[in-house]
């Protein structure tokens, strides 16, 4: 008979033998990345809107600036927004 971490798998949360429900250590993980994770690809949908509506921008051509936010995040909008954004 298989036990009952093999049916529930190992990212699940579990029973303890008192009762009440406890986390395991990688869903500990995940909550707290989904912030991180949102407020990253928030960054950079904001720094690739600025390249495509920007009216110009300085050093690179525009599909350059997008690549390189796309590439480096978030060092690549950060880049942007202190040196190829237009004042």
């Amino acid at each position: 008979m298989p036990t009952a971490r093999a049916v529930d798998g190992p990212l699940r949360s579990r029973r303890g033998s008192d009762g009440p429900e406890r986390r395991t250590p990688m869903s500990s993980v995940v909550a707290a990345l989904i912030p991180i994770v949102v407020v990253a690809v928030g960054f950079e949908v904001f720094c690739l809107v600025d390249v495509v509506r920007a009216d110009e921008v300085r050093y690179l051509p525009r599909w350059a600036w997008a690549v390189i936010c796309l590439i480096s995040i978030p060092l690549g909008g950060i880049a942007y927004l202190i040196v190829g954004r237009s004042r």
